[in-house]
């Protein structure tokens, strides 16, 4: 098995910074949870040795703020009762913090819409720490392969999406993301030839 890291990531956006980074290939998946669908299925017949679900998310927990790095330990869909862990998720969050970035281990959800107001701290009560609309269908096609979830707070209850200063939290939070790079292809070499991906019910 090659430790060849495809790193998966919707937005146009967050593909460029991630392609600054240099080193990894990087697939624009698109935005949602139907054209994740559609990009894992596509998936199946490329070659790669392990894969990296990467880019933005709405912030849950209330000590979340603009900027964070959240590397997730397991992805679950909204109410479906199944996770999905990553492999070795420790691993990278400890490079990432070595750059000197806050940076959170824990559950990452997959949510049909996106998750605004009020709804953000009953999400939170379920222990996970973001909300994105992909990352539970991109990480399925990774089968028995080595991954991972990294995402960078965008928005949260006290920075809402559209407010004031969000230009600038973009600008940040996508620094951070490109700066999640080399740590990502570091992770991949460290992990080459592990299986990786377990189904367990939730608790």
């Amino acid at each position: 098995m090659t430790s060849d890291l495809l790193v998966c990531t919707p937005l146009r956006v967050e593909a460029r910074a991630l392609r600054r980074s240099g080193g990894n290939r990087v697939w624009r998946t698109g935005y949602g949870k139907r054209r994740s669908a559609r990009s894992a299925a596509e998936l199946t017949a490329r070659e790669f040795g392990a894969l990296a679900v990467a880019g933005l998310a709405g912030g849950l927990d209330p000590g979340l703020r603009s900027g964070d790095v959240v590397v997730g330990t397991e992805v679950a869909g909204s109410g479906n009762g199944a996770c999905l862990r990553s492999h070795r998720p420790e691993l990278l969050a400890h490079r990432l913090r070595g750059l000197g970035l806050r940076v959170w281990l824990g559950p990452v959800l997959t949510s049909e819409r996106l998750v605004l107001g009020a709804e953000r701290a009953a999400l939170a009560r379920g222990g996970a720490l973001v909300a994105d609309m992909e990352s539970e269908v991109l990480a399925t096609a990774a089968a028995d392969r080595p991954v991972v979830i990294v995402r960078v707070v965008l928005d949260t209850h006290r920075q809402p999406l559209l407010g004031p200063g969000s230009p600038a939290r973009l600008s940040g939070a996508l620094r951070r993301l490109r700066a999640t790079g080399l740590p990502l292809l570091r992770w991949a070499e460290a992990v080459a030839g592990a299986g990786s991906l377990d189904t367990v019910r939730s608790r």
